[in-house]
C-alpha cells in the first residue's frame, strides 16, 4: 500500500450469497467469499463477506470516502436491506510504521454508516514489531 489510509466496507454474515448481494446492490466488490468454500475442510471463511476496499490516492479519509461514496450512496437503499440480514462495517485501515496519520471521518461517511446500521472499525497495522 502506497498510502497509509483505506477504507474497506464490508457485508458480512448476511443470509443473502455475495453473488446475490452483488447482483441485488449493482456494485462488483473486490471480495465475495460465500461461508465455507475458500476452504471447505476449515470451513472459511466462517461468514459470507462482501467487500470492496476505496483506491484513492492519499492518506485522508475524506478522499477514500469520495472514492466510495459514489457506488454505495447510488444503491444506499438496497444495501440497508441486505445488511438487515447480517452485519455491515466500515474498517478504517491504517497502515504505518511511525506516526498515525489524523483519521477525520467525513459527516456524509457517518451519516452513511448510521443509514445502513454500520459499525466504523479502525485498524492500525505496523510493521515495526517493536511497537
Amino acid at each position: 500500500m502506497e498510502f497509509n489510509v483505506q477504507i474497506d466496507f464490508q457485508l458480512l454474515d448476511t443470509t443473502i450469497l455475495p453473488k446475490e448481494i452483488t447482483k441485488k446492490i449493482g456494485i462488483t466488490p473486490e471480495v465475495e467469499f460465500e461461508k465455507g468454500k475458500r476452504n471447505v475442510k476449515l470451513g472459511l471463511p466462517r461468514v459470507n463477506i462482501w467487500s470492496i476496499r476505496s483506491h484513492a490516492s492519499s492518506n485522508e479519509v475524506e478522499d477514500h470516502w469520495r472514492n466510495l461514496e459514489k457506488s454505495l450512496e447510488s444503491s444506499k437503499d438496497a444495501i440497508k436491506e441486505v445488511a438487515k440480514t447480517g452485519m455491515a462495517k466500515f474498517t478504517l485501515i491504517v497502515n504505518s510504521s511511525e506516526r498515525i496519520p489524523p483519521l477525520m471521518i467525513p459527516p456524509e461517511m457517518s451519516r452513511f454508516a448510521g443509514f445502513v446500521n454500520a459499525v466504523i472499525d479502525i485498524d492500525h497495522y505496523s510493521d515495526n514489531v517493536n511497537q
